[in-house]
């Protein structure tokens, strides 16, 4: 990791905050005289995120499995001892019964993870000789004192995932340029003939990786209080970007395992021009969102200039393919190949030219 990285404000921030709040719990735990007050500190440290939005999400599972291995613990303990009485025996049958049963709800819900810490703790105390109710209500109240803090902070000296978001999307838009390094793998393996394997999986993970990652911002900045109309404004943004990498997928899909003569043959310049033309609109969007500019601040005219020589250029590569077929279909020239190829080729036009529409659409919404 380079040491820009490792000093970037947004990681120092998040380490200031999360240290805050730890040692406000651990003040609070001194003031209430917390026999354990480790385990507030701990949640505190846990539950703290890089965005308020995740951080609630933390939280929430956090207390819930916390309360769910605390009843489980205590219960499990009390009955064990009621059936056994006192000794090892039912120490380890209250141990297995509640992590059997923890385990089990963990297994339905991420929320649950750990319930079965929680319990675990619990049985043993009461083991030392402490009440498995009591010793259970007690780990709840410490849990949920170091999430108060820990949100409290968030609140306080807040890291907005929806300012995130916006780098997130304005990355997403820079990321335009793997998106057009993707499509000109696909559109080299099927003009050649020869499937890239390595090449277009390099580009493909590119692409996967940071559709992931906006969609995890995204789902933060959702569970944020406020207004939701900016992060659906985002949304829709992503979701164009995710819209254009799943058309590229269906591309791959087709020209996998499809043979290296086709039909596409009959109009290679066409295709090649449309894939070309596709590639220059999302490279000079990519490279207008790396441009500093505020959303007041116009594009420069050169910008503008590219943009527009672009879109045209798109739309004409659209219309000539178009007319290309048409004249093929009216040659029957379709009617030499057998059904197969004919999927496997407008499979590969169709995701060819929804790209093209979703290029289209996402630089009219960017003002182009």
């Amino acid at each position: 990791m380079r040491i820009t990285e490792l000093f970037a404000p947004a990681l120092l921030l998040h380490a200031l905050r999360t240290a805050l709040a730890a040692t406000l719990t651990a003040g609070l735990t001194r003031l209430f005289n917390l026999e354990q007050g480790y385990w507030a500190v701990f949640s505190a440290i846990l539950v703290m995120q890089a965005d308020f939005g995740s951080s609630i999400q933390a939280s929430w599972s956090r207390l819930l499995g916390t309360a769910a291995g605390a009843a489980l613990g205590a219960l499990a303990a009390t009955l064990a001892e009621m059936l056994l009485g006192p000794g090892v025996s039912a120490l380890t049958l209250a141990m297995f019964a509640a992590i059997f049963l923890c385990a089990v709800l963990a297994g339905q819900s991420e929320n649950f993870r750990l319930a079965g810490v929680t319990a675990a703790i619990v049985i043993c105390l009461h083991e030392a000789g402490g009440n498995a109710f009591t010793l259970g209500a007690s780990r709840f109240l410490e849990v949920g004192l170091g999430i108060v803090v820990a949100l409290c902070v968030s609140l306080a000296w807040p890291s907005r995932a929806r300012v995130l978001l916006r780098f997130g999307a304005a990355k997403g838009l820079e990321g335009l340029e793997g998106l057009a390094g993707f499509l000109a793998a696909l559109m080299d393996s099927r003009m050649s003939g020869q499937y890239d394997r390595q090449r277009v999986f390099h580009q493909k993970d590119l692409a996967l990786r940071l559709s992931l990652k906006n969609r995890q911002l995204l789902a933060a900045a959702r569970r944020e209080p406020g207004p939701s109309g900016e992060a659906e404004t985002l949304a829709d943004l992503l979701q164009t970007l995710e819209r254009m990498a799943e058309h590229m997928l269906g591309m791959d899909h087709a020209i996998e395992n499809a043979p290296p003569e086709g039909f596409h043959r009959h109009l290679p310049g066409e295709l090649s021009e449309l894939g070309a033309s596709v590639q220059a609109v999302l490279l000079v969007l990519s490279n207008a969102a790396a441009e500093p500019r505020s959303s007041r601040t116009p594009r420069t005219p050169r910008t503008n200039a590219a943009l527009t020589g672009a879109l045209a250029r798109l739309d004409s590569a659209l219309a000539a393919t178009g007319e290309k077929l048409l004249e093929l279909r009216g040659e029957r020239v379709i009617a030499g190949y057998d059904l197969d190829e004919v999927m496997h080729f407008y499979s590969f036009y169709h995701s060819l030219r929804e790209t093209a529409q979703e290029a289209l659409a996402l630089a009219a919404r960017l003002g182009g």
